[in-house]
């Protein structure tokens, strides 16, 4: 029987509806209150809750005279503003970039989803100047940053140099807590001024533990679970599993290939020969048969979307003894998975493929390092090199096979921070693309495009992974950018990936790719998720999802739960509309990937102030009439060159940046270093 507060909810859902279709269906209405009623009587006996709540969510607007319209109807839409360290941003709505300068941006903060006026057109397509009308909803709860006194109160800084300073510290004694110290505190937004409860005091600003706490606070992220949740987590995965509907690929041999430090392991490969014929098994732990649809952990995954992984740790979207534990695909352990099994032919063309629920034995789990040394002959164990020669030759067909497509290939320009003895990073290693992350990599991505096939076949309720081409403006801008690194495209224009990855082919020796590889990201869309399926441009493939790391992403585990309803010969029907699923795993992939740089920009800041004065090459990525901006090569972080140092370095410099312009290359001096501004200072070392 329905609960009372379920009806009314919905009573206010209908409510709602009603009003916003009535403005949809008469978009250039200017209604009062009354008009509104009239055209929609007996649709409710209390509009008045409906209305105000479509004006506080920004769905409606007061168009004056007590009358309401819709606000794209008045030159207003909603948007995430972005706001930089002088106080000006820019919202991007409906494909628009409506810029903001500090006057116009309210009490808007960095991430929040604000209603904005256009004001006026300004240079460049798509560009206007406006203002922001009113914040609809608040990005972030709370912030890190320096409490320090001042005057009688305290306050504090944050660490996040786009925020606003001097946020007033309520109710903080000088017992609770030392000037000069990393704290988190909890924001307010009732009052005429910002201001914040103190929570946590996270240590000292220099310490590299204490500000990536800082990060994971500032973004949302919890390192912990409820405790009810974690019960629930201990008790499903003590439940034995039985064989029955599984088929038995036990006796196949079985191998998992992760990182030297990977604890969780959610995929493993198989490989058979027979006739010519090859036939893939890519065995995937089976974490939907741990999370069920609506369950407590299904809820929590959902709400995380993604694994966080961060210079010092991870934040994993499933309590430890799952990810970690039963889910994982440990070695010498029977394991329930779901494997894709995929025959090729001696091209490496895909002749079929099935999915089906299974049982493996993991018989070795091997290292990047460890496979690599048999991809290049270097193996000793005779089953290995056998195995490694076929599964060698597979990936490098199915890589010719996707270069024949056209699919572009941007490479890895990630770093691993490395930590010395004192819990400092003392370095930095790029992230390999070798022949053995290059198999790993091809082999999933059949098995997700396998998947991607039947769930489109199917009809099924997933998340597709979408990536739409580059927009034609987008793309000539690329095209400028080149040109002022001295490269051509060919035709010059860009018309499909795989003119993109002959560019950077050329380019793989320069030290222009990384900066190549930047314009191009930057002219690209970004890849989502979404309910209907478009095509991935970057892999050149007609559909595509994600399936593979169920432990790790949300849509990967609603694919598997998806594919248990269907295999169990039920209708798939989800609590969560796929919309709704689709936007919040988007948000959850942005928000991680943003604290990830985050953190890796702070571990490079604190790197380097241990080395005022060291030299370091660099390649211009930005130039100013006040300085030009400098990418150091194997350190993931950008700093400033200032005009004033240039001139010292008795380098000529004029206001359009001469002598350098983007890409130039040249060597630069650590001046200074403030973490908590994100302030690197360098300066031209002459040649």
């Amino acid at each position: 029987m329905q609960s009372d507060d379920a009806a009314v909810s919905r009573s206010d859902n209908e409510a709602r509806d009603a009003v916003l279709e009535l403005f949809q269906r008469e978009p250039s209405s200017r209604l009062t209150f009354r008009q509104i009623a009239s055209k929609l009587e007996g649709v409710h006996p209390d509009l008045g809750a409906a209305v105000e709540q479509l004006l506080q969510s920004g769905q409606l607007w007061s168009a004056g005279e007590r009358r309401y319209a819709l606000p794209s109807e008045l030159g207003i839409s909603a948007g995430t503003i972005v706001i930089r360290a002088n106080g000006s941003g820019f919202v991007k709505s409906s494909g628009e970039r409506i810029d903001i300068d500090a006057r116009n941006a309210s009490d808007s903060l960095d991430g929040d989803l604000v209603m904005v006026r256009k004001l006026g057109p300004l240079q460049g397509e798509g560009r206007y100047r406006g203002r922001v009308e009113s914040v609809i909803k608040r990005s972030r709860q709370g912030l890190s940053g320096i409490a320090r006194k001042k005057g009688r109160n305290w306050v504090i800084d944050p660490v996040n140099p786009v925020l606003p300073r001097e946020i007033l510290l309520r109710a903080v004694s000088d017992n609770d807590i030392k000037q000069g110290r990393l704290v988190f505190a909890v924001l307010d937004y009732s009052g005429k001024r910002l201001a914040a409860d103190l929570k946590k005091d996270l240590g000292s600003p220099s310490s590299p533990e204490a500000l990536i706490d800082s990060v994971v606070l500032d973004h949302g992220f919890h390192d912990e679970f409820p405790q009810n949740l974690l019960k629930s987590a201990d008790e499903l995965a003590s439940e034995p599993w039985t064989l029955e509907g599984r088929e038995d690929f036990r006796d196949l041999f079985t191998i998992t290939i992760d990182p030297v430090d990977a604890k969780d392991f959610d995929d493993a490969v198989s490989l058979t020969i027979e006739d010519g014929i090859r036939t893939l098994y890519v065995h995937i732990a089976d974490v939907a048969h741990y999370v069920s649809p609506g369950s407590l952990l299904d809820n929590e995954a959902r709400l995380r979307g993604t694994s966080v992984y961060l210079p010092d740790r991870v934040l994993p979207m499933l309590p430890q003894i799952l990810s970690n534990g039963a889910c994982s695909l440990k070695p010498d352990e029977d394991r329930p998975t779901r494997t894709v099994v995929m025959k090729f032919d001696r091209s490496g063309e895909r002749l079929d493929f099935t999915i089906v629920p299974s049982v493996i034995h993991s018989d070795r789990r091997m290292t990047y390092e460890e496979a690599l040394e048999y991809l290049e002959d270097n193996g000793t164990e005779e089953r290995l090199k056998a195995f490694f020669d076929s599964m060698g030759a597979l990936s490098a067909d199915l890589d010719s096979l996707r270069e024949s497509r056209g699919a572009l290939d941007l490479g890895s320009s990630e770093y691993r921070v490395v930590f010395g003895e004192d819990g400092w990073p003392e370095g930095f290693k790029p992230v390999p693309s070798d022949r053995a992350h290059r198999l790993i990599e091809n082999f999933m991505v059949e098995a997700n495009r396998a998947v991607a096939d039947h769930c489109m076949w199917s009809d099924l309720p997933v998340l597709f992974r979408v990536h739409d081409e580059p927009a034609e403006v987008s793309g000539e801008r690329l095209i400028r950018q080149l040109q002022l690194l001295d490269i051509s495209l060919p035709r010059g224009k860009v018309h499909n990936p795989s003119v993109l990855k002959k560019l950077l082919d050329s380019l793989s020796d320069s030290p222009l790719h990384d900066l190549a590889v930047e314009y191009i990201l930057r002219s690209m869309q970004k890849a989502v998720y979404l309910p209907s399926n478009t095509g991935h441009f970057g892999l050149a493939l007609r559909s595509y999802l994600h399936f593979t790391s169920p432990i790790r992403r949300y849509p990967d585990l609603l694919v598997h739960q998806v594919l248990a309803m269907q295999e169990k010969g039920d209708i798939p029907i989800l609590e969560f509309g796929p919309e709704e699923i689709a936007e919040s795993s988007n948000a959850g992939e942005d928000n991680a990937e943003s604290a990830e740089r985050e953190a890796d920009e702070l571990m490079a800041l604190l790197y380097l102030s241990r080395n005022i004065g060291k030299i370091f090459d660099g390649v211009v990525t930005g130039v100013k009439d006040f300085g030009v901006f400098v990418r150091l090569k194997g350190v993931p972080v950008e700093g400033l060159a200032h005009r004033s140092e240039i001139l010292r370095a008795s380098i000529p410099f004029t206001e359009s940046g001469g002598p350098y312009h983007e890409g130039s290359l040249l060597k630069v001096e650590v001046l200074a270093v403030d973490p908590m501004e994100r302030k690197l200072s360098l300066k031209p070392v002459r040649e």
